[in-house]
């Protein structure tokens, strides 16, 4: 329990990280997730795709801020790993369809870039891996979605919603006014209050969890 508590700590506040310089630091499994491992290749991929963003930037960083950067991807690999886990637990699926209609997106935004393969290349990543990490991007959206839409709102919150932040006028709403904004003031308040329990929700999925990760001054952290 004290392993996966300091786990969310490093994930939430960013504590310091020491000893990383270099990616042959690396164990060949740097995380395991329950049942799930994820490898060196994953990880050295995935910080290669954060280095991409700003070569400059990165490689500019001092030794202790790089391995905190480095220490952030592998947090979020580990979350993004327990949110599909729990996704498929409760049954998401993404369809090849849905993932087919994020190509042509890509395809679209790249068709005066270079193509989908000159995407490819800035991601570092084929065709078939970017296949798969959008099919679990899909689904973590999904499930995010899904609790989301499980926040029970009143027809109380959302007039008040309604008359405080949308309506200008100086005589009151009718009851056709409000009910045509109904569905929108529904998501507004619940996206606010999803923002809000994220967090502990994200806590609640590491407290479930039987987490093992590596660290950068290579003591490994073994969850319980």
């Amino acid at each position: 329990m004290r392993a996966k508590y300091f786990l969310l700590v490093l994930m939430l506040f960013g504590l310091p990280a020491r000893g990383v310089e270099s990616p042959a630091a690396f164990p060949e499994i740097v995380a395991t997730v329950n049942e799930a491992s994820i490898g060196r290749a994953q990880f050295e991929a995935r910080i290669a795709q954060s280095r991409s963003m700003n070569p400059q930037l990165f490689d500019a960083m001092p030794p202790e801020e790089r391995s905190r950067a480095i220490v952030r991807v592998l947090n979020a690999m580990v979350l993004r790993e327990l949110q599909v886990q729990e996704a498929q637990r409760r049954g998401l699926v993404v369809e090849a369809a849905e993932v087919d209609r994020q190509l042509r997106e890509l395809e679209r935004a790249y068709a005066n870039k270079g193509g989908v393969p000159k995407a490819l290349a800035e991601f570092r990543i084929t065709l078939n891996e970017w296949r798969e990490e959008t099919r679990r991007n899909v689904l973590v959206r999904k499930f995010e979605a899904a609790e989301m839409s499980r926040i029970v709102v009143t027809d109380e919150e959302i007039r008040d919603e309604f008359m405080r932040n949308f309506w200008h006028e100086k005589t009151p709403p009718s009851a056709a006014d409000i009910n045509e904004h109904r569905d929108h003031m529904r998501m507004v308040i619940q996206e606010r209050r999803w923002a809000e329990r994220r967090k502990p929700w994200l806590e609640s999925l590491v407290q479930a969890a039987k987490i093992w990760r590596w660290t950068p001054d290579g003591n490994r952290l073994a969850g319980q």
